[in-house]
């Protein structure tokens, strides 16, 4: 079965034992020779949903991929693992580009990398209709809708594909498409009976917060400094912005860089190149930046300004946490932003649809419900449940039970579906008489003036409340008309219960937050520790290579590594990420410097988690006693698991949500040898190794077999 040999694939190249559950699903699918529609998570495995059919079918795979960096990125990383991949986009002369279309021709490529312009252009039709196609994947697939963040006209033209070569399956991928973009997706690319597949736009790994714009310059190089030798990108509104902050990141000892669209080309290149090759720590950008990119341990990402939709910010935050390990994700926000952004649309044809996803960016931002529960109602994945992992939701909670209102106003738009404008219910529930009430007919329907208790502000802000849990969204397509949703009927009808924060809550404009002074980064020490050293080892081979460090190995690789300490080829291929080729051209270095790693550590006297038990006394959070000893935040945890099993008194339950416990728990139970990376895949790596560890660690304690 092709399946099966999309399997065997999957290990020999990529170094990895099975599919995600929608990898499986989605790559039948193709297989099968099905067109399919892939809403994926950045990080998500979206590039496998086609790299696999493409080296399991006969002939080359097309891949439409928007940007130039993105597609050097991906090839290489091909490349790396032994796979005949190549891009034609302007970066290459016409000999070139004739060299790779001669190799594609001969079928000496599995994968072909095209920018969209040149998919468009009629010498390239003709080059296609020369070419064995198996399958056609198009990337970044939003930039085909009007309706997305990022709308890109040549993309809208690639609606041809479909007609030109009705046998050929054809793949689109995003991981950013609100449930209206999906739609227009579809009917773009004229594939409207594709299959469509939506894996969880959640990303667990991601810690959420957001903060006032108050001395931003300070709280940004506090938090940089805070964490040692990690790489991270800061968004910035302006080009100006760009420069200056970065100026003051350096003049503080940061590494850093910026990069916006006033710069020669040459030097954003460079820049860009020293920031995927680990030579510079911070990159201060305008939004085009990383986009090209799919560093993997990019591990937080700063908005220096309120984004102007959900979209763009969901895809900004995406470039940290690739890897699937922690990361962090700090939005600033203010009133000057969103009145630059607002005066931005006001020449647009679609300024109230702008301006609508503006508001519920900055209602976002300013939200003290569960953040990661707003962005995934935002984009259709309804749902009640708090994450735990996000500042609101490690924040103290000022609820009221808010049952009657949200019955009140879901009812005004039941009984008006399809007619209530998100302006116009706050009105009709506070009984106002307006002009456009009255010209509406509104003041005619049952719940009229139903809540005259509250003032209209009040009901402003709970039908803000309700749109962000979920309880009502907003119909772009028809302007800003309210609908119900799958949750509405919950409060309707089954008498569920719906908590508001209080109605006269201010948000706080200027907190009270202790700013150390500006000084000179703190000199890490080099780590000792097996996870240093495999990141020195990998940054030497790549120099050595000309590629980037985490196309070798990424850091969830290297953690892996270090977990299970393999000391031979058997016991290396185990490790996810390790394919034959991999091990082939550097395994055995890897290996070595492992077994180097635990003989001298046999010498050693005091264990390291012992220094981790000191700073942990003094109660420091495990990420600032990574950035004080130089280890990696995941062997922190991995300490505090040491610590608690040898009854140090270490409190590791606050690091493990309820419900990722009882998961890893329902797990154990089935399979009570299962090993942490299995544990890791079988939860659809949706609960990071170190929570999963931890999390073993407390459920051996209660079940009395913890050694």
């Amino acid at each position: 079965m092709l399946i099966e040999s999309a399997k065997k694939t999957l290990k020999d190249i990529f170094g990895y034992s099975d599919f995600r559950p929608l990898q499986g699903k989605v790559i039948d699918a193709v297989l099968q020779g099905e067109d399919c529609l892939v809403l994926m998570p950045t990080g998500g495995g979206k590039s496998i949903c086609f790299q696999i059919p493409a080296l399991t079918l006969d002939g080359v795979a097309i891949v439409v991929s928007p940007l130039i960096a993105l597609m050097k990125d991906q090839v290489e990383a091909l490349k790396v693992n032994g796979v005949e991949a190549e891009f034609i986009n302007s970066t290459l002369n016409e000999e070139e580009q004739a060299a790779i279309i001669k190799k594609a021709v001969k079928g000496d490529i599995k994968m072909l990398y095209v920018s969209p312009e040149k998919m468009n252009s009629e010498s390239f039709y003709y080059t296609l209709l020369q070419l064995n196609i198996s399958l056609i994947a198009i990337d970044e697939a939003h930039c085909i809708s009007s309706w997305g963040h990022d709308f890109r006209p040549d993309y809208k033209r690639l609606g041809y594909l479909k007609k030109q070569f009705k046998d050929i399956p054809i793949m689109a991928l995003t991981a950013t498409a609100d449930p209206l973009t999906q739609k227009d997706i579809l009917v773009q690319l004229n594939i409207t009976g594709a299959n469509v597949f939506k894996d969880s736009f959640s990303r667990p790994n991601i810690y959420l917060e957001a903060r006032p714009a108050y001395k931003r310059k300070e709280v940004i190089l506090d938090f940089i400094q805070q964490r040692g030798r990690e790489s991270g990108i800061v968004y910035c509104l302006s080009k100006k912005n760009t420069e200056d902050l970065s100026r003051y990141l350096k003049a503080n000892g940061i590494s850093s860089g910026f990069y916006h669209a006033g710069m020669n080309s040459d030097v954003r290149d460079r820049i860009q190149n020293d920031f995927i090759n680990d030579r510079i720590k911070v990159v201060c950008a305008t939004i085009a930046f990383g986009m090209g990119i799919d560093k993997s341990n990019v591990r937080w990402v700063i908005h220096h300004n309120l984004p102007k939709n959900l979209e763009g910010y969901y895809q900004e935050i995406g470039r940290s946490g690739r890897d699937g390990m922690a990361a962090h994700a700090l939005l600033f926000y203010g009133q000057q932003d969103y009145s630059i952004l607002e005066s931005f649309n006001e020449e647009s044809e679609r300024k109230v649809i702008l301006n609508a996803r503006l508001e519920r960016m900055l209602l976002f931002a300013q939200s003290n419900h569960c953040r990661r529960r707003l962005l995934l109602n935002y984009f259709g994945e309804w749902t009640v449940d708090n994450c735990g992992q996000c500042d609101n939701c490690r924040g103290r909670q000022n609820l009221i039970n808010g049952t009657v209102m949200a019955q009140k106003a879901l009812s005004a738009v039941a009984r008006l579906s399809g007619k209530l404008p998100k302006s116009i219910l706050p009105q009709v529930l506070a009984g106002l008489r307006s002009p456009d009430v009255l010209a509406g007919g509104f003041h005619k329907i049952k719940t009229f003036g139903a809540g005259k208790e509250l003032s209209l502000v009040d009901w402003e802000n709970v039908i803000n409340q309700l749109i962000g849990l979920g309880y009502l969204k907003v119909d772009y397509e028809q302007g800003t008309i309210l609908a119900l949703t799958p949750l509405s009927n919950k409060v309707l009808f089954e008498r569920e219960e719906v908590m508001l924060h209080h109605l006269h809550q201010k948000i706080q404009r200027e907190p009270k937050i202790e700013i150390k002074k500006p000084k000179p980064a703190v000199s890490i020490p080099r780590e000792e520790g097996l996870f240093e050293r495999l990141r020195q080892l990998r940054r030497k081979m790549a120099v050595e290579m000309g590629v980037p460090p985490y196309i070798l190995f990424s850091d969830a690789t290297l953690s892996e590594m270090v977990t299970y300490r393999p000391r031979n080829e058997w016991e290396m291929k185990e490790i996810s990420g390790v394919g034959n080729k991999k091990w082939e051209q550097y395994g055995q270095a890897f290996v070595d410097e492992i077994n180097a790693f635990l003989q001298q550590k046999r010498v050693k006297k005091a264990p390291a988690y012992e220094k981790t038990l000191k700073l942990y006394q003094q109660g420091l959070s495990p990420e600032i006693i990574a950035s004080r000893t130089g280890v990696n935040v995941i062997t922190v945890y991995s300490h505090l698991a040491t610590l608690y099993e040898k009854g140090a008194g270490i409190d590791i339950a606050q690091y493990v949500l309820p419900y990722e416990k009882k998961k890893i728990k329902d797990i154990l139970t089935q399979h009570p040898h299962m090993q942490l990376q299995q544990i890791y895949e079988l939860t659809n790596k949706q609960i990071p190794h170190h929570v999963i560890r931890l999390a073993m660690t407390l459920i051996k304690k209660e079940t009395g077999s913890l050694n």
